[in-house]
């Protein structure tokens, strides 16, 4: 196999070419694509569902299916399954990503192939965790994208305190800086097994989904200031962690 050269000049010339190798398999390879689609498709299906009769309760505004008002559903009731139809799917969305390439990374020999190369795992770390953002901010926009659409078809309402509604997403957005290094950690933890990542990334998810939606519709600087502060925390102690993770872990 032949093995990709890296420059070990500097920092930031590694970190560089680690970003457009692995960018330029994001946009050649079906999964971000896969990814975008089902979080446009879900708000539209959620809406879809709760429209139909018999099903309760049902959602009046457009808005409902990417977050409660003020307090989130979630934090009167726990065990509502019908809460966790918001976007904050998209954080264990991410997570599947991210679990795709790792995975396939160490299946197909490339993480040895780097590493052999390219002995630094903090620029592997770096460069996956970037590709979880990106992936999840697209996400996150194709699911709000999905939601005005559904919402334009079935007639539903749109009224939403607008400055709410903006500083949500982008304090959503601010949290994937916890989530995807966070869900990078379970990756490289268990390697080219993607059934049990993806089955702790999902488990992760949904332990950490009432955090997720502490940023409601009724957000304010604060919540994305609070979102900012946690998404900068997350950055440096899961990145650490999943840089430790591939220290200690031999590369087979």
């Amino acid at each position: 196999m032949t093995t990709t050269q890296f420059p070990t000049t500097s920092f930031a010339a590694r970190v560089g070419s680690m970003l457009r190798l692995d960018f330029y398999r994001l946009t050649h390879t079906p999964a971000l694509g896969i990814a975008l689609l089902i979080a446009g498709i879900i708000p539209a299906m959620v809406l879809t569902m709760t429209s139909a009769e018999g099903t309760a309760p049902p959602l009046t505004n457009t808005w409902q299916v990417v977050e409660s008002e003020g307090r989130s559903d979630l934090a009167g009731n726990p065990l509502d399954m019908g809460a966790y139809a918001s976007i904050n799917m998209v954080f264990i969305f991410a997570g599947i990503l991210l679990a795709i390439f790792v995975s396939r990374d160490y299946s197909s020999g490339f993480a040895k192939a780097i590493f052999t190369a390219h002995s630094k795992k903090i620029d592997y770390a770096i460069s996956k965790t970037t590709v979880g953002l990106v992936g999840g901010t697209g996400m996150i926009l194709t699911y709000t994208a999905g939601a005005v659409l559904a919402g334009l078809f079935s007639g539903k309402a749109f009224d939403v305190n607008l400055g709410g509604l903006v500083m949500c997403l982008v304090a959503k957005t601010l949290l994937m800086g916890v989530f995807c290094p966070l869900f990078l950690c379970v990756a490289v933890f268990f390697k080219n097994r993607f059934w049990l990542t993806a089955i702790f990334t999902f488990l992760v998810g949904m332990m950490l989904y009432p955090a997720a939606s502490i940023a409601t519709l009724n957000a304010t600087p604060l919540t994305v200031l609070a979102a900012l502060a946690a998404g900068a925390v997350g950055l440096l102690v899961f990145g650490a962690a999943s840089t430790r993770v591939l220290n200690q872990r031999d590369l087979a």
